[in-house]
């Protein structure tokens, strides 16, 4: 029988500035990272077993909630589809979604702490007791301690200098079109840090780094 749906509790995403969300980021990496510098980032060993936050892997969660993971409220584990966990294809998606539930461990502990889910179903409520507005704030300051966290701003400069000459050959290909020359860069510097090409291109936007 299905559980019966708890009353919608309307929760308010904090109204945090990019900077202090930055700043957290740098204070985790602090904390956790040695050498400070580290690139990869090793968010998959901070997380379980630094954080002794564990895994469970769920068949079809990205297809049935459309969600490659979540944080339980216990803050004990992280609820990740099955497939993005078992294909080592997939690793660089699995290690942005960790570091985007660590995001919401940080920045968010109290809003998912008032909530009571461990299934996709408990999820998709906790997503309802969002207004859209508020959903947006809640996600999108996670992807930005993600993104932060795992292409620190030193070393993504330091990565750009050193492709300085491809820099140059792409702005003749391009004709110095900045969208363009973003991406194409993007697709090399990504392998570095192993993140998507599409993590680095928003955070070069985000840093307001000039290539």
């Amino acid at each position: 029988m299905p559980r019966e749906k708890k009353p919608r509790i309307l929760l308010h995403a904090p109204r945090l500035k990019w900077d202090f969300i930055r700043q957290k980021a740098e204070e985790f990496r602090i904390k956790y990272v040695d050498p400070i510098n580290k690139i990869p980032v090793p968010i998959l060993e901070i997380v379980e077993v630094n954080l002794n936050i564990q895994p469970i892997p769920i068949r079809d969660l990205m297809r049935k909630v459309d969600i490659d993971g979540f944080l339980t409220n216990d803050l004990k584990s992280i609820c990740i589809d099955y497939d993005i966990y078992m294909d080592e294809r997939q690793v660089n998606r699995l290690r942005f979604t960790y570091a985007h539930e660590v995001g919401h461990l940080i920045l968010h502990e109290k809003e998912i702490k008032q909530c009571d889910f461990r299934t996709q179903e408990d999820w998709i409520h906790f997503h309802e007791d969002f207004w859209q507005d508020e959903l947006n704030w809640f996600e999108s300051q996670g992807r930005e301690f993600a993104g932060r966290f795992l292409v620190p701003k030193e070393e993504l400069i330091k990565e750009i200098k050193n492709h300085q000459d491809k820099i140059e050959k792409f702005k003749t290909l391009v004709e110095d079109e900045e969208e363009s020359l973003i991406e194409a860069i993007s697709g090399v510097i990504c392998k570095k840090f192993n993140v998507s090409s599409q993590v680095i291109q928003k955070r070069i936007k985000k840093e307001n780094i000039k290539l």
